[in-house]
């Protein structure tokens, strides 16, 4: 007992001494915030899909005394895009013998899975059932401005569907879902939060809207790379990317920001990200109407000095929500 409260002091001071080395604001919901629109019929319509309800393959790749590790994967009934894809799922099934609240986490957009699988083994050892949702590498291309939309519309559809997955099993308590995402995984977070309410509550780290202005002013070096490369290969410039951007992209979380419930939202921003720069996240957490939100004194690969504030802040989120 006396070293697990030892422990416990030690995990404090960490704690302690990185939002003291980072800086943490935290800024309480908007008490004059009056709901969530509602979703209009012409968005139920254009997000209307053919849900899952069909087989899929379960394949076991790890097991401790906390949870079974699977990895999940079938192909979706609703597929807008030319390209074949499996939705694959690693489903940390916690040993449980009630029905357990469940927490989707949505990875970066590129490098390893370093973080989602940080957070989901960290949401199992809490009592949640933890679904990461494997991201689809072809999506990240550039080279057709025209697919982009259609991309985000099938991400969108491919979280839904995970959703269905979820309701599937006897397990897992799909009245209780909530979403977990950093950095890209937290601009899919915001778009299934939007459009669809069985999305109990949110965590998004390091989030923004106006995708547009994100994709053509953001240094993060795969963006940067795959601007560049499409500027070049068409002879135009910034500002002219950004202008076909804007008349391409309507999947977009400012664009569905007043559909969320903000009540049920945490914004977490790192006041000098340009990555996904600041201003970006501020107009969306506005756009929401003001929900919890941590403004960190980081950009956006400095925040990792808050990751344990981070997930001790987003634990405490899920559980006000969701237990």
């Amino acid at each position: 007992m006396v070293i697990q409260y030892k422990k416990y002091l030690t995990v404090l001071a960490v704690i302690f001494l990185c939002c003291q080395l980072i800086g943490c604001a935290h800024t309480s919901m908007n008490p004059d915030y009056s709901g969530p629109k509602p979703l209009p019929a012409n968005l139920e319509k254009e997000f209307d899909y053919i849900k899952f309800n069909g087989a899929y393959s379960s394949e076991i790749l790890e097991e401790n005394k906390r949870f079974t590790l699977r990895q999940i994967r079938f192909a979706p009934n609703t597929n807008i895009i030319n390209m074949d894809h499996d939705i694959i799922l690693d489903y940390y099934d916690i040993k449980s013998k009630l029905k357990s609240p469940v927490i989707l986490v949505l990875p970066i957009l590129g490098g390893s899975n370093y973080f989602a699988n940080t957070f989901a083994g960290y949401f199992a050892d809490k009592g949640y059932s933890a679904i990461i949702v494997h991201r689809q590498k072809r999506y990240k291309t550039f080279k057709d401005l025209e697919k982009m939309d259609k991309i985000l519309r099938q991400i969108v559809f491919d979280h839904k569907q995970t959703l269905d997955w979820i309701g599937m099993q006897d397990e897992l308590d799909s009245e209780r879902i909530g979403v977990f995402g950093i950095s890209m995984g937290s601009i899919k977070a915001a778009l299934i939060s939007s459009l669809d309410k069985r999305i109990k509550a949110s965590v998004m780290c390091l989030v923004g809207g106006n995708l547009a202005e994100i994709i053509a002013t953001s240094d993060e070096k795969g963006v940067v790379r795959r601007r560049e490369e499409y500027m070049e290969e068409h002879n135009i410039s910034r500002d002219e990317f950004h202008g076909l951007l804007q008349s391409k992209i309507t999947c977009d979380p400012i664009n569905y920001a007043e559909y969320m419930d903000a009540e049920n939202s945490l914004i977490v921003l790192g006041r000098f990200d340009s990555a996904i720069p600041y201003k970006n996240g501020n107009e969306l957490w506005e756009k929401m109407g003001k929900p919890e939100k941590i403004t960190m004194l980081t950009g956006h690969y400095t925040a990792i000095l808050g990751l344990q504030y981070v997930k001790m802040k987003s634990l405490d989120f899920f559980n006000r929500k969701l237990k």
